[in-house]
């Protein structure tokens, strides 16, 4: 991008009114980035709590003979799997949250024009999506866990093929997909 272009984007400080206006979208606009800044930096400890909550009532509860131990493994191993996929959504909503962040960080950037400081990280890799990146490889590894975890250690039956488990999880995987991908169009239509 060139200096002309560049300026072009910026925006330029204007007199009376719509300074005033201008002024208090930027305001509104920062308010706003930093609110999802706050949200988006409580969803690794929500992963961490929801998780370990269902880790802790699947392996070390005890539900007494009132399930039967068939009844008991198939509640176990249906929260290790809920815990992944609950992971994986917080994945999914943690990114979306980091896109939403990024168009209202360009709006302050235009505002601030020359007088915005890009600060570089020291390394090279560490650009834009980095923070959320390394948290989101963080909770799908608790979320392969979760999914590990279920198979190996809660398989409701053993005449059953594990490919059948895998089939159901991925299935799982896919219709969450496509219910977020299409339960908003279907709901503002």
């Amino acid at each position: 991008m060139t200096d002309r272009q560049e300026t072009r984007s910026a925006w330029s400080p204007a007199d009376g009114n719509s300074f005033e206006h201008a002024k208090a979208a930027f305001e509104q606009n920062f308010a706003q980035f930093r609110h999802l800044n706050e949200q988006m930096n409580r969803i690794p400890a929500f992963a961490v709590t929801l998780t370990g909550g269902f880790w802790y009532v699947a392996v070390v509860s005890n539900y007494g003979h009132s399930l039967g131990p068939v009844r008991e493994h198939l509640a176990r191993f249906a929260l290790m799997l809920f815990a992944g996929l609950c992971d994986f959504t917080l994945v999914c909503i943690a990114i979306r949250v980091r896109d939403v962040m990024a168009d209202y960080l360009d709006r302050v950037r235009r505002f601030e024009g020359e007088w915005w400081s890009e600060r570089t990280p020291s390394l090279p890799v560490f650009r834009d999506y980095s923070m959320i990146s390394m948290y989101s490889i963080l909770i799908i590894a608790g979320a392969l866990l979760s999914w590990v975890g279920a198979f190996v250690l809660f398989w409701p039956a053993d005449h059953i093929s594990y490919w059948w488990g895998i089939l159901s999880l991925v299935c799982a995987l896919v219709i969450s997909v496509f219910m977020a991908y299409l339960l908003p169009r279907w709901l503002t239509r």
